[in-house]
């Protein structure tokens, strides 16, 4: 049988799929009759192979001839060649892949906390890292959205500082700066756990508190905000005295706005501040302590006239 006839042979069969159980039987035929002129040629020079010298001699394949043996091993050895070079090609390109896969997960970790610092930028202030007023009113409105009849709604504090613009004018904006602060810095220590400090703006910070709707322990917290504020502030060779005025906010009705408690919280520290109270309560003057939310809107607005 012509050697360029053999499927074992054929190229293309090896490039298609390699080795197929055809091949496989093809080849295990030639290395026996290979093996078997081996033996022969062994026994016919009087030196035998000794680990064929007790193999029973068989009769050679006349269908195979020692050079069609041949050019099958070179087959062979090539096609182990080509596919060893493969393997390693394979190889190369997992371990390419494996480095995208690294560069690309790091690229991607780059990208999420580049996501999570621009969300923190945009949720707090830069100067006392509290959250800022949009944070503020996201929080708020998901409180208020969870107030039921049966449950306590959230309870807004708003507090400005008296006289701020002075220490600013007299000392300058960086004192001013470390004023706000430290400022904030006695608020979050000031306050429960869980309870959100809040720099609004300028000199203005807010208090959103949870479960907190009794009047008793909301004076006493406010007291307690009042002395950690007032208590002097040593800045370099300075030592300042800045006093709040604080707004009350109760939320006691349902279906009420975010930015209408903050409305009415600001009122009520206008009314802390032209009375010289420290805090007063907003609506203290009411039987309830909460009026009508379009009402508390425009109290808050006539109040910053």
């Amino acid at each position: 049988m012509a050697i360029n006839h053999r499927q074992f042979m054929s190229g293309k069969a090896l490039s298609v799929s390699w080795p197929t159980a055809v091949q496989v039987r093809h080849w295990s035929q030639v290395f026996r009759a290979l093996r078997v002129q081996w033996i022969y040629r062994g026994l016919y020079s009087g030196s035998p192979l000794p680990q064929l010298a007790s193999a029973t001699p068989a009769q050679p394949d006349p269908d195979f001839s020692v050079p069609e043996c041949v050019a099958a091993l070179e087959m062979l050895h090539q096609e182990l060649e080509r596919e060893t070079a493969q393997r390693q090609a394979l190889e190369r390109a997992f371990q390419d892949a494996k480095t995208a896969l690294a560069e690309a997960e790091a690229d991607l970790a780059c990208v999420r906390s580049g996501e999570r610092h621009a969300r923190h930028q945009a949720l707090h202030d830069d100067l006392t890292a509290l959250p800022n007023r949009r944070h503020l009113l996201q929080q708020l409105g998901h409180a208020l959205a969870q107030h039921g009849p049966d449950s306590t709604g959230p309870t807004v504090l708003y507090l400005d500082l008296d006289d701020f613009k002075a220490v600013n004018d007299t000392h300058g904006h960086c004192v001013g700066d470390e004023v706000l602060r430290i400022t904030a810095a006695r608020l979050s220590a000031a306050v429960r756990h869980g309870d959100m400090v809040v720099r609004l703006g300028g000199d203005e910070f807010a208090c959103l508190l949870q479960g907190v709707a009794d009047r008793a322990p909301l004076r006493q917290l406010c007291a307690k905000l009042l002395d950690a504020v007032s208590c002097p502030m040593k800045i370099d060779s300075l030592q300042l005295l800045v006093r709040p005025s604080i707004g009350i906010a109760i939320c006691s009705q349902q279906d009420t706005a975010a930015e209408d408690l903050l409305a009415c919280a600001d009122a009520a520290m206008y009314a802390a501040k032209r009375g010289r109270s420290g805090f007063a309560f907003y609506g203290e003057s009411a039987a309830s302590g909460f009026t009508a939310t379009s009402s508390c809107s425009a109290h808050g607005a006539s109040a910053r006239h």
